[in-house]
């Protein structure tokens, strides 16, 4: 984080253990402010020792969500895809190349994660020194994807 004073500075930052930035070609990140200090951060990942490289060949990133206390950042869990990869649409319902592999997507008060051909909701729980996000729902909308009930996605 970068402090915003009369002279910007390095403030708070954060190093998650055994993970990569998921997005390689362009900015994966998202911010949605709450207050002057506080807000979210949304930043897609990879883990198990995955290049960040790999997410345009070996399936979607995680997003992983921070909360900015004051340019302090606190973990609050990840929406991570669960589709394997979907077979080449030739970019008619979604494509890498239009939005990279994995997005944050912050709408009113709902958080959301989309990656390759899903998309999930995301949902706040917990106080404040317990909050996490955990998932609300998701669906696939890829070649053949169904949600994870196994319905059928409406886009189809």
């Amino acid at each position: 984080m970068i402090g915003a004073g009369r002279v910007p500075s390095a403030a708070g930052s954060y190093v998650r253990a055994n993970a990569s930035q998921g997005e390689t070609r362009s900015h994966g990140f998202f911010y949605k402010p709450e207050g002057d200090e506080t807000g979210l951060v949304g930043l897609p990942v990879v883990g198990g020792g995955r290049a960040g490289r790999g997410q345009l060949t070996e399936g979607s990133a995680a997003v992983m969500f921070l909360r900015n206390d004051a340019l302090a950042l606190t973990e609050l869990g990840e929406l991570a895809a669960r589709a394997p990869r979907s077979t080449n649409d030739g970019c008619k319902a979604s494509c890498v190349d239009w939005y990279g592999n994995a997005r944050p997507i912050f709408l009113g008060e709902r958080v959301f994660a989309l990656m390759g051909y899903e998309l999930v909701e995301g949902q706040l729980s917990g106080g404040r020194w317990s909050e996490r996000i955990e998932e609300r729902r998701r669906i696939g909308f890829g070649p053949n994807a169904s949600t994870h009930d196994g319905r059928y996605s409406p886009f189809n």
